[in-house]
């Protein structure tokens, strides 16, 4: 068996050294050096144009997933009213309507007043009513009279409204604020950032992932960074074809809590409304300062911005990129550095609850009298995913966020994608054979039902030979039309093999073209990409951020190691 291998070691000449020493070996072609991606051939590929892409991965329509419309929405814009008048025609109480004291208040009615039969009801059916109502449809309905005030302003429905954006913490105190209702309006409009939870963004060439959370214990919003760690590989001979080489791979996922990359702290509602003059006019555009202090650093500074969804055209450079699907998308480059009027909201209708922004920079020499030296500032743009992309469900098992290996440049983060069929399933077309009992019949209309359509593995963090945002391999259909044996070998058996093309690239991702692969659907959590031109196989896994959005249940700290003795 020819073997080619690798030392991550870098020169001191590599501007992008590897992130450990091992020595990584391929069955054919070493994919550690440039020069030998040419000996690998690529395979034809149509790829679609960027503004096709950005038309076929649009989400809900362009503006879809920002918070709110422009201005107060009328009484039949209110979520849950189909349900709310089913309720009341149960019970004998007519409908709500725009004559109902429920009704938001907006231009004046001619209809002559009616009685209100919302305020006979117990209090505890009004508390029920007014759960089904939005934070903004409770702000205005407690200006409609004392009765309606008292209750829109009851912690029972804000608790819910703050329960609902932090997901994987049970709230059992509003602390540190006194109730629900001052410690949402504490954290509006940024609880958007825990209830999507997942954010990636646009660092040069390898991105960053976090995971947005809030901290009961001290009432603030934060974001780590998440990281996957793995152990010295192994290299195992594949029984199909030993030319071919496995690389072991088993990484341990955790989020890098030296540092927060975001973190926003609880004001007293007593501070929110003394600074209110002052914060009125720029309160969604104003950049707010985090105080975030890097270990062993100082001068260093970070603001949170939040951003404005745009209407792409061909010259806009957008994020997240067009590979992703998205709601909508906002621009992450500008001459001005984001300071201009058109890259901030101006009200709460222009508010994108799909991306914000963070600016860092240092400043040398600062004192309490002076600012110092501004230097080295950037400003990084983040995106969430539609929970949609990452939760998999039983015709499309394999979306989610993994973590796949990529030899001596580490562990990478993808968003694994399955698209939606532009047809349903239809069971008629399996037809039972002759020979085939009800059992295997049943089983082989799951199949088809479970491997259909394409596969996309995009990186939500990169390298420098194919950066984030880009697509590492596709699977085109995982049908039987894309379909190349069911494995028999001891490593892989029972596991579905398909045609698959993997995405390589040089440096800076220069000359990028796809190569013949396969993929190995070992589970619904892993699988395994045979790289034919390389002669090796790697592996990728499933990611469960779920358990780490209670930060309850952080691992604790290791003690300091003892100190040598002279």
């Amino acid at each position: 068996m020819a073997l080619s291998s690798s030392s991550s070691a870098s020169s001191g000449a590599d501007q992008y050294p590897m992130d450990n020493d091992y020595e990584w070996l391929h069955g054919r072609v070493d994919a550690g050096i440039d020069e030998n991606l040419n000996l690998v051939e690529a395979v034809p590929v149509q790829m679609p144009e960027t503004e096709e892409l950005q038309q076929r991965n649009l989400l809900n329509g362009s503006r879809a997933g920002t918070p709110l419309s422009k201005g107060l929405p009328s009484a039949y814009s209110l979520p849950g009213m189909l349900e709310l008048n089913r309720r009341l025609a149960r019970l004998g109480l007519g409908e709500v309507s725009k004559s109902t004291s429920l009704a938001i208040p907006g231009p004046a009615i001619t209809e002559p007043a009616k009685p209100s039969f919302l305020l006979a009801l117990p209090s505890e059916l009004i508390d029920t009513i007014l759960s089904y109502l939005s934070p903004i449809d409770l702000v205005g309905t407690s200006t409609t009279c004392r009765l309606l005030s008292s209750h829109s302003r009851g912690d029972l429905v804000w608790q819910r409204h703050v329960q609902d954006n932090v997901p994987g913490v049970r709230l059992t105190s509003p602390f540190p604020c006194k109730t629900y209702r001052e410690l949402y309006i504490t954290h509006d409009p940024h609880w958007f950032l825990t209830k999507y939870k997942v954010w990636f963004c646009d660092y040069f060439l390898t991105g960053k992932i976090i995971l947005t959370r809030y901290d009961p214990r001290r009432g603030c919003i934060e974001g780590y960074q998440l990281i996957a760690e793995r152990e010295p590989p192994t290299f195992d001979p594949w029984e199909v074809d030993d030319e071919v080489l496995i690389h072991s791979f088993n990484p341990k996922c955790r989020l890098h809590k030296d540092m927060p990359v975001l973190q926003l702290d609880a004001l007293s509602l007593e501070s929110l409304m003394n600074s209110s003059s002052k914060r009125h006019e720029n309160r969604f555009h104003a950049e707010i300062p985090m105080r975030i202090n890097e270990p062993n650093v100082s001068g260093v500074f970070s603001n949170f911005s939040l951003t404005v969804p745009v209407n792409p055209h061909p010259s806009m450079q957008l994020w997240p990129p067009s590979t992703i699907p998205a709601r909508h998308r906002v621009r992450n480059a500008s001459s001005e550095g984001f300071m201009g009027i058109g890259h901030k909201p101006q009200k709460r209708s222009q508010v994108s609850n799909q991306a914000f922004r963070i600016r860092r920079w240092m400043e040398m020499g600062a004192t309490s009298a002076s600012p110092g030296l501004h230097l080295g500032e950037e400003v990084y743009t983040y995106a969430t995913l539609d929970p949609k992309l990452y939760t998999p469900t039983e015709e499309k098992p394999f979306r989610g966020i993994w973590v796949g290996d990529y030899s001596g440049h580490g562990c990478e983060f993808l968003l694994m994608n399955q698209p939606d069929n532009e047809t349903p399933f239809d069971e008629a077309s399996v037809v039972r054979a002759e020979d085939e009992t009800v059992e295997e019949w049943e089983a082989r209309k799951k199949d088809e039902r479970i491997y259909r359509g394409s596969l996309e593995a995009i990186k939500l963090t990169g390298d420098p030979n194919v950066p984030r945002g880009e697509y590492t391999f596709i699977s085109d259909d995982i049908s039987k039309t894309g379909f190349v044996r069911t494995a028999t070998e001891s490593r892989f058996k029972g596991a579905r093999i398909v045609k698959s093309r993997g995405h390589i690239a040089a440096r800076m991702f220069r000359n990028d073209k796809y190569i013949e692969s396969q993929l190995i659907m070992v589970s619904h959590d892993r699988l395994a990409q045979y790289w034919v031109g390389f002669g090796h196989i790697s592996f990728y896994e499933r990611v469960n951020i779920d358990t780490f959005l209670n930060p309850a249940n952080d691992p604790l700290p290791k003690p300091p190691a003892p100190a040598a003795s002279a």
